[in-house]
């Protein structure tokens, strides 16, 4: 079986350097009116910035996954080739403390969905073994905050993520006489370097809205697919 990737995250590190770049713009221009401002408001409506405190959210989005050709594999078969799905839905849970208006500490579970696969086997036997491969991770990193006018900031993360994936896969025909325990044996578990970029609206003091991109590094083997997960998500923050 071949090495090559079957499923890229191309356009996903595509969206992530034009969203870099849109923040870095954003950065450069505002910050100087936003330091203009009284302290702990935003300028425009008054309102008290987020300086400090504990908050939890919910987000929900997309998720996509780059995997190598070797998911599902067979030992014993020497002709198959591999289709499938390389984005699902996803979502995840978060909390953290905020320690002054610029940094702040988040954790959080994140669970990257369901990716559908399936192996053709042509050689020694005809037959087909369907599959699906389940990705999520806890994590834990370092939040970065630029405040902006008018109730908007930017911010980064940088952290590490304990991420699992699980392949569950059924089989037709004669395939079954070609499985092997290391076949069967698709789990794995690691820690994975992770960062992030988004942008946040303050609804009010206790409701915020954030959207964000967030990126899962080398994550998997060469059995399960080593693959980056990008993961692009919407979501609710709420502050006590």
């Amino acid at each position: 079986m071949s090495s090559r990737r079957l499923f890229g995250d191309a356009d996903a590190a595509n969206s992530f350097v034009a969203l870099l770049l849109l923040a870095a713009i954003a950065v450069a221009f505002a910050p100087a009116r936003a330091l203009a401002q009284p302290p702990g408001t935003d300028g425009g409506s008054g309102m008290a910035l987020p300086s400090g405190g504990w908050y939890s959210g919910l987000s929900l989005g997309r998720s996509q996954l780059g995997i190598r050709d070797t998911l599902l594999p067979l030992t014993g078969a020497t002709l198959s080739n591999l289709s499938g799905e390389d984005s699902s839905g996803a979502y995840k849970f978060y909390g953290g403390y905020q320690f002054n208006r610029n940094v702040a500490l988040e954790g959080g579970y994140a669970d990257f969905g369901k990716f559908d696969a399936r192996r053709e086997i042509m050689v020694p036997v005809y037959g087909s073994m369907p599959g699906n491969v389940r990705a999520g991770s806890f994590y834990l990193g370092a939040v970065g905050i630029v405040p902006l006018p008018n109730r908007f900031s930017l911010f980064g993360k940088l952290g590490t993520g304990y991420t699992t994936g699980t392949a569950s896969l059924w089989t037709s025909g004669v395939v079954p006489v070609l499985l092997t325990p290391t076949d069967l044996g698709l789990k794995r578990s690691e820690w994975s370097s992770k960062y992030g970029l988004g942008a946040s609206y303050e609804m009010s003091s206790k409701l915020g809205l954030r959207f964000e991109y967030e990126r899962i590094n080398s994550f998997g083997d060469g059995r399960l697919g080593e693959s980056n997960v990008g993961v692009w998500t919407l979501g609710l923050t709420k502050r006590y």
